[in-house]
């Protein structure tokens, strides 16, 4: 039977970067951080694998940024990811992508969607590399314009056969460079859908599994949310969700 968990407005906000191995997960997490690896205080990265647990960064008060180990790796197996990464945790998942499609970034993606119902921003990494690439092979017939929106309709073929339910959100960026390509519109889009979300109290049912990766959210209106709450605070009188009484009991 599902449970119900109830996320207060001020609950702290977590962002998992999700991906395989190498796609630039440390990267990405130090630039949005506005850190370089040499700062202390950075996400390690390098040409080996360097993240091996889950590591939360403060972004802004009670948003943290999680980089998150690459699945599909000698250490890391699909089977054990999902209980590794603790991946009930998160609100929101960036995952990323580089080269050609592989099977683990559908796999990841069609978990956020399927089982988790979450925001799901899509990111293809290692722009600046495809295009001196194909700049190499076409050098006569070479067109920034057309390589990206070559690469971007790829992405999109290949994603909306598996996420064709949700509102897919797609950039082109490389990692490393906070400026360039779709990079902005990625900052100014998680922003907004931070602030979005923070601002609606939320309804969670979590499937209880021996996974337990499984969860539906539900943005309620104000009625049906103190109905909600009148309930959890009932069972909370039995210690079912003692947190929940403590908050609505003692206003």
């Amino acid at each position: 039977m599902p449970t119900i968990k109830y996320r207060p407005p001020n609950a702290p906000y977590h962002i998992a970067i999700l991906g395989r191995s190498g796609v630039g997960k440390s990267s990405l997490c130090n630039s949005i951080l506005g850190l370089s690896p040499e700062q202390t205080e950075s996400a390690p990265v390098g040409v080996v694998e360097t993240t091996l647990l889950p590591t939360s960064y403060k972004l802004t008060e009670n948003v943290f940024l999680w980089d998150v180990p690459g699945v599909a790796t000698p250490t890391i197996s699909k089977s054990d990811y999902c209980t590794l990464i603790d991946i009930n945790r998160y609100d929101m998942f960036l995952i990323l992508s580089r080269g050609r499609f592989t099977e683990i970034d559908l796999w990841l993606s069609d978990i956020v969607r399927d089982r988790f119902s979450k925001t799901l921003f899509f990111i293809r990494t290692g722009i600046d590399e495809e295009l001196r690439n194909h700049r190499r092979d076409y050098p006569t017939n070479f067109n920034i314009i057309d390589v990206l929106n070559l690469i971007r309709d790829n992405c999109l073929r290949n994603l909306q056969a598996n996420l064709s339910a949700v509102d897919l959100s797609l950039y082109l960026i490389n990692t490393k460079d906070p400026t360039k390509y779709d990079f902005p519109k990625l900052i100014d889009d998680i922003m907004k859908h931070i602030n979005n979300e923070k601002d609606n109290c939320e309804i969670t049912l979590i499937k209880d599994d021996r996974e337990q990766q499984a969860t539906a959210t539900v943005s309620l209106p104000v009625t049906v949310l103190q109905t909600a709450q009148t309930v959890v605070t009932k069972w909370a009188r039995f210690g079912l969700v003692s947190y929940l009484y403590d908050k609505y009991t003692n206003k």
